[in-house]
């Protein structure tokens, strides 16, 4: 009994006592406002961002000062640091003494903090992260090795972008065409992995006789008369698609033929003399001379010496893909070269080899020079060869057993359904969750369906469940920590942008997805060969690359921009991040090198000595390239230019929210278009022209934090070209000189991009933070906050400290403790 009423008393005393210590730790925060907070605003800060003044579009005065919610707990942590990196108060003004400043950061700190604890103890005890279009389609490979395009037109509805990412939870929301469209999806899905009646391979061989000549026989026996005896080849040049897959060839082709496809093919190059290497693209049709390219490649081999080359591509069957040479220059009927016959005999076109002169048509468009040398880049082809659908073993190992016997049980059915929704779900499932998709498959057997057509509906219900399309963390009972299999879950989301596999799967059910398992699993899933969905798509979506191309350059004002150069520019980021990570490189590479990532296109358009080998390589970079990191690259160059000229302000803030990881506050309404030049007034560059609005004062304070960061590099023009006069279309004079030079938002100068490169890596702590902020949005699929502040401030300063790759930053990443929080 003592016992007994003694727990009561403390019980009661904690009652009498919790309140008190709520209502003291209330008062404290009142105090320190009232006392440290309020003045120094009040002394240094109200006369800039009060009712007289708001640069920067911010009213401390305004602010909230109810920290429990959190309504303004951004700005006061931006507050916290311009204050401590002495960039507020601005020189000039009234400055506060090191006691002041330690008084009113510690202070404010404290509210912050009291203030997220409090949030913390209240947030959401569900949180639900729709998979992306992307980790659809990764997540249906894995689990059932089908091969399913989600951005096929009707498929999937386009990923709402958060400045970039695809991936943020808040962003992606579910409408009922979203709905409908999936349980579309899973039809397809299941169709497809297992289908009534299973489509053979089949294989499919052309040469260039049976291609481009309908069998070739009147063609020999031309070149025969002429005593020639190379073989009929398929001379393709820029400027007319040729056909490369029609579906009659397989014979009869449906929807079941779907699937994976080899390709292999024959075929040499012919460039100008210093010009272009050819390059093919296959895809289907666009245009007349243009095609969607499902696959893109180089030709750099000689006319003499062929290359045979290789490629897997899913195809959606029955489709119809024609080849296409792409280059800058190309032979185009609308402007007068109607007949192309430029080899020709009294049986046609004929192509054997461009030193046969016997056959040249003087009649027709001029293909070489005298000599032999192409005037155009063609692309020879001896033979082309199709074959599938193909499917591997562990394809089909990913399939099997899913489906129960025939004569199965209910029993066995339910133990069938339960193991496929444990992996589609990715935990474990309880029997009752099974209820409804058991009693739909019982519906349809009594309808008279078979066992598995009656299975694939319950499957179809487990692949449209929120359980499926979202990854869920969290159970009605509110806790901090993630359990071992929602860990498992970000954890390949994050790295593979898919699900778990069997091995993380396992260590999640044996509760050991901590410690030393926690390290071993993830340095084995940085070597996996799926890593490449993390390089590839957080690259993709950090860089902002959707917006490559998204307003094409001028052909008239840029005559060399062709599709392959873009296609190359968006490959090198990926490509340039792929080097990096692999080789665990220091990231201040991401802001300036001695070297990139390029293929003969972009050595062509950079200037750069052409790789010996096709495809992407890294080449060296010397101060005279005038490229290196990722701000030089045409790539981003471009994408902050509007395909007429470039846009300083633009670049500014690609770079304050890429590398600095900061959004500028958006342009005041009704602000004026920087208009075109006057034809009687002298020419001018757009530099001046921001130089003239950005003296309004209601501009001066953000052009000040964002035109540096973009004037930097007016030395590239809207496709990144190297220049350094800027090409004004109207005006008096000649074009003027280009101005690169800046002062950064703290006082430095800096005469031209390379020298603010260097300026960026003395902040690299600034990039850093930054970077890993990046990373944690990525992974957290959310926005960061104060909250977040003191576990993302532990992986900073390991990185630091320990001065961390590429590589080892994402590890890092992975073991935090902010990625095994809630």
């Amino acid at each position: 009994m003592l016992r007994i009423a003694a727990f009561i008393a403390a019980i009661a005393l904690f009652a009498f006592v919790f309140p008190l210590t709520t209502t003291l730790l209330a008062a404290s925060q009142s105090r320190d406002l009232e006392q440290k907070v309020q003045p120094f605003l009040s002394k240094y800060c109200v006369q800039c961002h009060g009712p007289e003044s708001q640069e920067g579009d911010l009213r401390i005065d305004q602010l909230s000062r109810d920290f429990k919610t959190g309504a303004d707990a951004h700005h006061w942590a931006e507050v916290i640091e311009k204050i401590n990196s002495g960039e507020m108060p601005p020189a000039g003004d009234p400055q506060p003494t090191r006691n002041e400043i330690s008084d009113f950061v510690t202070s404010l700190d404290s509210l912050i903090r009291d203030g997220r604890a409090a949030r913390m103890a209240a947030r959401p005890a569900v949180a639900h992260y729709r998979l992306s279009r992307k980790e659809y389609q990764n997540t249906v490979y894995d689990l059932l090795g089908v091969r399913y395009d989600p951005t096929k037109p009707g498929e999937l509805n386009e990923d709402t972008l958060w400045h970039g990412f695809e991936r943020i939870g808040s962003e992606l929301t579910l409408s009922p065409s979203h709905v409908d469209r999936y349980y579309r999806a899973a039809d397809t899905v299941l169709s497809r992995a297992f289908p009534a009646t299973s489509a053979k391979a089949r294989k499919v061989y052309k040469d260039a006789a049976e291609l481009r000549y309908g069998g070739g026989q009147r063609q020999r026996e031309t070149l025969d008369r002429f005593g020639i005896k190379r073989p009929l080849r398929f001379l393709m040049f820029p400027g007319r698609n040729q056909p490369a897959l029609a579906p009659h060839w397989f014979g009869r082709t449906g929807p079941e033929h779907s699937g994976l496809y080899k390709l292999r093919l024959q075929a040499s190059g012919i460039r100008p003399l210093g010009g272009q290497p050819a390059h093919l693209s296959i895809g289907k049709a666009t245009g007349e001379d243009t095609v969607d390219g499902l696959i893109e490649f180089d030709i750099t081999a000689p006319e003499d010496r062929p290359e045979v080359f290789e490629f897997d591509v899913f195809l959606e069957m029955p489709t119809t893909l024609h080849f296409c040479v792409v280059a800058t220059d190309i032979v185009d009927r609308r402007a007068g070269a109607a007949f192309r016959n430029v080899l020709a005999g009294s049986a046609g076109h004929i192509f054997t080899h461009s030193s046969e002169t016997l056959l040249l048509n003087p009649n027709a468009p001029q293909m070489f020079d005298d000599k032999g040398n192409g005037l155009f880049s063609t692309v020879l082809l001896d033979w082309i060869e199709w074959e599938g659908p193909l499917e591997t073993d562990d394809e089909k190992a990913k399939r099997q057993g899913v489906l129960p016997p025939n004569a199965a049980s209910p029993d066995m059915v339910a133990e069938h359904l339960h193991r496929f929704a444990e992996r589609a779900w990715r935990r474990p499932v309880e029997p009752e969750e099974l209820a409804g998709y058991l009693h739909a498959y019982r519906t349809e057997r009594e309808a008279g369906e078979t066992t598995a057509e009656a299975f694939r509906v319950a499957m179809q219900g487990v692949l449209t469940s929120r359980h499926f399309l979202y990854l869920v963390e969290g159970e009605p009972d509110a806790r901090e920590f993630l359990t071992d299999w929602e860990l498992a879950s970000r954890l390949s989301y994050f790295l593979w942008s898919s699900m778990p596999d069997e091995s993380l799967f396992a260590t999640a059910r044996d509760g050991k997805l901590h410690g030393e398992e926690l390290n071993n699993q993830v340095d084995r899933m940085l070597n996996d060969r799926r890593i490449k969905g993390f390089i590839e798509d957080f690259s993709r979506q950090w860089l902002q690359l959707h917006r490559v191309g998204m307003f094409p350059p001028d052909k008239k004002l840029y005559p060399n921009y062709d599709d392959w150069l873009e296609t190359s520019m968006r490959a090198e980021l990926i490509e340039y991040f792929r080097a990096m990570f692999a080789n665990n490189l220091p990231i201040d590479e991401f802001l300036d090198s001695d070297w990139t990532m390029a293929n003969a296109r972009l050595c062509d358009f950079y200037g750069l000595p052409e790789p010996k080998a096709g495809g992407f390589q890294r080449v060296a970079l010397q101060p005279e390239d005038h490229r290196g990191g990722l701000l030089t690259t045409g790539a981003v160059l471009g994408l902050t230019s509007d395909g007429t000229r470039h846009r300083p302000v633009h670049r500014g803030v690609w770079v304050s929210e890429t590398i600095f990881n900061k959004t500028p506050p958006p342009p005041p309404a009704n602000v004026d278009a920087i208009e075109p030049n006057p034809p009687k007034s002298p020419k001018s560059t757009i530099r001046q022209k921001i130089e003239s609005h950005a003296r309004d004062p209601n501009c001066a304070a953000c052009h000040a934090k964002i035109d540096p960061f973009g004037l930097a590099w007016d030395n590239y023009d809207a496709i990144g070209q190297w220049r350094t006069r800027e090409k004004v279309a109207a005006g008096i004079g000649e074009d003027p000189l280009v101005d690169s030079s800046g002062v950064m938002p703290d006082g430095r100068q800096f005469a031209d991009g390379s020298e603010f490169k260097q300026i960026l890596i003395e902040d690299g702590d600034k990039f850093r933070r930054a970077f890993i902020e990046h990373l944690c949005t990525y992974s957290l699929r959310r926005v960061l906050t104060v909250d977040d502040q003191d576990d993302l401030h532990a992986i900073v300063e390991v990185a630091k400290n320990q001065q961390l790759g590429l590589r080892d930053i994402v590890r890092a990443v992975a073991l935090s403790d902010l990625m095994r929080k809630r």
